[in-house]
């Protein structure tokens, strides 16, 4: 797609030859001493290749449009095409500006438009499928034009087009929830990355770039790390800062997942400091995993810091109605999963599920139990269709904090059960250990406590090796609360105000709190601080909960 020269006297050819070595600096110095010997749509396009790689924003958007101008000026319609594609994926990648994306994407089409197909016809169709994606969360419509991509890379033999397109149906094909065949077309545009001879140097780890993050996404994090490890590979031959902060974005997330936090710190610090100073469009996945690790870590002002610098990624969203869940503020984050989730839509199976895990605690935590259980019942749909066993823990757990919520403590000791199951096999120990504190609690409430206090301990050794001292505190007071020595639930009415009390027995008995409030000559408001109270000191997570404690407590 480049026009190749035949001399290396001429400063262009040059510059194309040091492009073909990867050698960026010298490459930009030759372009730039033939432009200062005359405009030349084929040494801004030179120039525009080497800035880019090299993360200078600036000159890659000044390169690209004097590229553009000058091959529309000499009548080089494809060239033309070409520089506009390119101009809409820099939109995405430097500044994640969609719109003016599709406004440049829309003057390519226009460029070609009943013209023969050519190789820019399939770069389009990358380059609206990475917006699609990527954006604006529009799987399907991201698959249909991957799939376009590869046709006209076979019928042309661009391994470019079919390489990145391939990889792009797997991405699309994973977020739908279709997994093995996406799994298929990953391996396949893998094989391709690492095998076919390229027009561009960008497009095998344009690829690998689709691999590792569906790979990673579904918790198959032995083979993301394998493809990280590749990537890593291509990056040391051919530099490019951005393709580095993918992939160290990516192994991060898989080495936090895997236990090994002081190098995933490492490597997600790493990986936000390439992405920030070479691709700020791409940086906001970063910064994500990043504040996730930071609130395991229990630094949560910082990690609310990169939720707010990534607020456009909808991961970000989440993360901060997380904390305002945490902090008590419910409503708010149930409000804030469905507006993910909205904007989602029903197809993206794969991205709703972190949306669904925080709208099941959210409704909970209000005692609107029938909303949680119908989210649950989607998470459930969700991970079976995925089916990776580390998805499967993550419903599975949801479930059993949803039981424990109705007073099903056998059915949360099941499901719970199930999570650490899961998540062993994933080699998830943070993970694992979550569902153990909640199998605790399950066993506790079933007066099963000499076991309830190992699982719990087993959770709070696993927590303080990992460096999660807010989670680490959590089983201890637990068990301190329990009773380490493993006797039965040790919560007493005791703790409660006579005021207290009359009010729980009035909840078990199926009473409103407008009806108790009626009853006992006392506001609405006063009955809600009450029942709070009584949920607060008898860790009660729902008023379902109270009701089967009321039951065993012989208040009925």
């Amino acid at each position: 797609m480049t026009v190749k020269h035949s001399s290396l006297d001429d400063p262009v050819a040059a510059g194309m030859a040091a492009l073909a070595q990867g050698e960026w600096a010298q490459a930009r110095a030759h372009f730039q001493a033939g432009l200062a010997q005359g405009d030349s749509a084929e040494a801004w396009e030179g120039l525009s290749w080497a800035a880019w790689w090299l993360g200078d924003m600036d000159l890659t958007f000044k390169a690209r449009e004097a590229a553009y101008r000058a091959y529309r000026a000499a009548g080089h319609i494809q060239g033309a095409a070409r520089m506009a594609a390119l101009v809409a994926s820099d939109f995405l990648d430097f500044r994640g500006e969609d719109a003016v994306a599709s406004g440049w994407l829309e003057r390519a089409r226009s460029l070609l438009d009943g013209r023969q197909t050519c190789p820019e016809h399939g770069m389009i169709m990358l380059v609206e499928g990475d917006l699609l994606r990527r954006s604006r969360s529009e799987p399907a419509e991201a698959l249909q034009r991957a799939v376009e991509a590869v046709r006209i890379g076979r019928e042309l033999g661009v391994a470019d087009l079919e390489a990145v397109g391939l990889a792009q149906q797997g991405a699309a094909l994973v977020a739908l929830g279709r997994l093995d065949e996406g799994m298929r077309r990953l391996d396949e545009a893998s094989a391709i990355a690492l095998s076919e001879t390229f027009e561009f140097p960008l497009s095998p780890g344009w690829a690998l770039c689709c691999v590792i993050g569906g790979c990673e996404a579904v918790g198959d994090f032995p083979r993301a790390a394998q493809w990280c490890r590749a990537m890593s590979s291509f990056a040391g031959r051919w530099g490019g800062r951005h393709f580095l902060g993918v992939c160290r974005s990516a192994y991060g997330n898989v080495l936090a997942t895997g236990g090994d936090w002081p190098a995933a710190d490492a490597e997600l610090t790493a990986a936000v400091d390439d992405l920030e100073a070479t691709r700020p469009g791409l940086a906001p996945s970063g910064q994500v995993r990043l504040a996730e690790l930071r609130v395991r870590q229990g630094r949560i002002e910082e990690a609310r810091a990169l939720f707010d610098q990534a607020r456009s990624h909808p991961a970000a969203l989440l993360g901060l109605a997380a904390l305002e869940l945490e902090a008590g503020n419910a409503e708010a984050a149930a409000d804030t999963a469905e507006r993910v989730m909205r904007r989602l839509g029903e197809q993206n199976v794969l991205e709703r599920v972190p949306a669904l895990e925080l709208l099941i605690s959210a409704n909970a935590a209000q005692d609107q139990l029938a909303a949680a259980g119908e989210a649950c019942d989607e998470l459930e749909r969700c991970a079976g269709a995925l089916g990776t066993p580390y998805l499967l823990g993550r419903a599975e757990l949801a479930m059993a904090e949803l039981a424990l919520s109705r007073g099903d403590a056998d059915r949360a000791r099941r499901a719970a059960e199930d999570a650490v199951d899961r998540f062993e096999q994933s080699a998830a120990p943070y993970d694992a250990a979550r569902a153990r504190l909640t199998l605790a609690r399950a066993l506790w409430s079933l007066e099963r406590g000499q076991v309830a206090a190992a699982e719990a301990d087993a959770a709070r050794e696993t927590f303080a090796a990992l460096g999660a001292p807010r989670d680490a505190e959590r089983a201890r007071a637990l068990l301190h609360r329990q009773g380490a020595s493993g006797g039965g639930d040790r919560r007493s009415l005791g703790e409660l105000t006579p005021r207290e009390r009359e009010v729980l027995k009035l909840v078990a008995q199926g009473l409103s709190d407008a009806e108790i409030a009626e009853r006992l000559v006392l506001s609405q408001h006063t009955v809600h601080r009450h029942v709070a109270n009584v949920r607060a000191k008898l860790r009660l997570p729902s008023r379902a909960a109270a009701v089967a404690y009321a039951a065993r407590a012989g208040l009925l």
